[in-house]
């Protein structure tokens, strides 16, 4: 028997066209120890992380290669019982797309650790306190009370990780798990991960991130992969600054927002103003509004309130917005799985806003969003769980600009990706304000990210903005 946790061996995997998305790829995790996982974008890190579980992905096949997590073939369908939920949980890379919208945040937790730990009521209440002080969530019963709508993506973010951790698995795999948290909350998880793997007890766990920083100071080792195959640690790239645009004196949008859950208002009064080509960044920590911002304008926020000048022009609220301005303002989510209909195609994604212009003209249309997103046309009759991170956010992208709109907001779009995809998207972002002189609202808790990218740097402080 191996004295490993995780014992991978020659595992490969293609996709249907013979693609190998993993080559003979080798991975052990001992007892006691954090490895993490790193690569570019499409490197296959989702792929192997998936695997431990027995999962592959619609329209990828396990062509060799065996995978052991302790003791059990996850491939084989009792191994798979014996370890899904018990001995193994997987915390996947937009994990607050598979937080149920119509359960209150604390039952949600509430039910994993009753069902994986077998605890009484009254003992189900304290522990599922007791996690969510662990991954730095409020205990009181407006919060816990809160659906996973109602919450920021930084907190449906440790909600999911609280989740993860109900069931005291002795292997946790996480992919992502820092993706749009703020720095001190990137901290706090690494040192979570880590003194709950290196406390004894035999635990251990698989970390995915393209966050070098994190992974230096939470990993025990870093296992990279390039193209299917583990390779040599390669060479830190220096970041590269995004290109500098110079915005129109035009001012496009003017907004004043008051919004909140129930409560008190998160945002209380928050202007911001943006002009033709420009880029205005906001930055914070989780729960501070970011997104509620972006979701209040965008109309996906019912409970806010505000005005909204476009072009100098007073409008309706979004929410209640309609005629030929209704699409002036698009936004791509920061969750990128559940933005995406997982049963439709890219292209049906994508052709769907162009409905009313004829087929080929939409064939066209489709084509130019694909090329400016820098996709190749195969991931056209692709669906989203096919997609790696990169190219779903890039295909969200492209969905919101087949709309055609003057204001781009986009939410954490960063966040979950490699330094090399990240700047691509930043450099296309650039080119995006200087082609069409779209006006971009960027959310991000990354201040370089912020200060390499926008003109301006925004901070939501007591529910307003403030130059930061």
């Amino acid at each position: 028997m191996s004295d490993h946790v995780v014992q991978v061996r020659s595992l490969s995997i293609r996709s249907a066209a013979g693609a190998h998305l993993l080559d003979a790829v080798d991975l052990a995790v001992a007892p006691g120890e954090v490895v993490g996982l790193a690569g570019t974008s499409g490197s296959g890190k989702t792929t192997l992380a998936r695997a431990l579980l027995g999962d592959v992905r619609p329209g990828l096949e396990r062509t060799g290669g065996s995978v052991v997590v302790a003791g059990h073939d996850p491939f084989r369908p009792r191994g798979r019982d014996a370890l899904r939920g018990r001995r193994v949980t997987y915390l996947g890379q937009d994990p607050a797309a598979g937080l149920n919208p119509a359960r209150r945040v604390g039952d949600l937790v509430g039910e994993l650790v009753r069902l994986r730990t077998g605890a009484a009521r009254g003992e189900v209440h304290t522990r599922v306190h007791a996690l969510f002080d662990l991954v730095g969530l409020p205990t009181d019963r407006g919060f816990l009370r809160r659906r996973p709508h109602e919450v920021s993506g930084g907190q449906a973010q440790r909600v999911a990780l609280a989740s993860a951790l109900a069931g005291d698995p002795d292997l946790l795999v996480l992919d992502e798990p820092t993706s749009g948290l703020d720095p001190v909350l990137v901290d706090r998880v690494g040192r979570l991960v880590a003194g709950r793997v290196r406390g004894g007890d035999g635990r251990a766990a698989l970390v995915v991130s393209h966050d070098a920083r994190f992974l230096a100071s939470t990993a025990d080792r870093v296992v990279h992969l390039e193209r299917g195959r583990v390779v040599p640690a390669p060479a830190v790239p220096r970041p590269v600054a995004a290109e500098r645009v110079s915005a129109s004196s035009e001012q496009v949008l003017r907004v004043v927002v008051t919004a909140g859950h129930g409560r008190g208002p998160v945002l209380d009064g928050a202007e911001l103003s943006v002009a033709a080509g420009e880029c205005v960044a906001v930055t914070g920590p989780s729960g501070s509004g970011k997104s509620t911002f972006l979701r209040a304008l965008a109309g996906l926020h019912p409970d806010a309130r505000g005005t909204l000048h476009l072009a100098g022009r007073p409008l309706p609220w979004p929410a209640g917005r309609r005629g030929p301005d209704r699409r002036a303002v698009a936004l791509v989510a920061q969750d990128s799985a559940s933005a995406l209909n997982p049963r439709e195609s890219v292209r049906t994604s994508l052709s769907r806003p162009l409905r009313g212009l004829d087929p080929r003209a939409v064939e066209q249309e489709v084509a130019r969003l694909l090329e400016r997103v820098r996709l190749s046309p195969d991931v056209l009759d692709r669906r989203s769980p096919q997609l790696s991170g990169g190219q779903r956010q890039r295909v969200n992208l492209a969905r919101a600009l087949a709309a055609g709109p003057r204001v781009l907001l986009c939410d954490e779009v960063t966040s979950a990706l490699d330094e090399r995809t990240a700047s691509a998207v930043l450099d296309l972002l650039a080119g995006l304000r200087a082609d069409l002189g779209l006006a971009v609202v960027l959310v991000t808790h990354d201040l370089e990210v912020a200060r390499r990218s926008a003109d301006r740097v925004l901070r939501v402080h007591e529910g307003r903005f403030a130059p930061c």
